[in-house]
């Protein structure tokens, strides 16, 4: 996916925005409990996703992989499933299924983005002629 930077880094800015609301609604409820929960929101969708969009932007190379698109969208929807129960762990202190689920696809999804680092193609350190006008 040539784009795939700009879908990370807007990924990021929805991860961003949700994260502001969950604050601003914590903070004006006075439920604390969910800080932890806020602050995996910020780490997790945030910062991740736009980390994940940078890279792609700074290493053109990654996006010319099909591996890219299966990362993209393992690690968002583990974030999703893994946040979802880090709210509900928060909200009643119990662990659950959607924790125990998210988490290790979250890592997988990271996994998969080191691969993806580490496989692409060295890059060349010549620089390239271009013609004069």
């Amino acid at each position: 996916m040539r784009n795939i930077d700009k879908v990370y880094v807007a990924t990021g800015f929805g991860w961003l925005i949700f994260a502001a609301g969950f604050g601003t609604w914590l903070g004006a409820s006075g439920h604390f409990n969910f800080s932890e929960s806020h602050a995996h929101i910020g780490l997790l969708g945030f910062v991740a996703s736009m980390l994940f969009g940078l890279v792609h932007r700074g290493w053109p190379e990654l996006r010319e992989r099909t591996l890219a698109i299966v990362q993209f969208a393992v690690y968002e929807i583990g974030a999703i499933v893994l946040l979802a129960g880090k709210i509900m762990v928060d909200a009643t202190g119990v662990p659950n299924a959607l924790l125990m689920i998210g988490s290790p696809i979250v890592i997988i999804g990271v996994i998969l983005f080191l691969w993806l680092f580490l496989a692409a193609p060295a890059r060349k350190n010549t620089p390239e002629m271009v013609p004069a006008e």
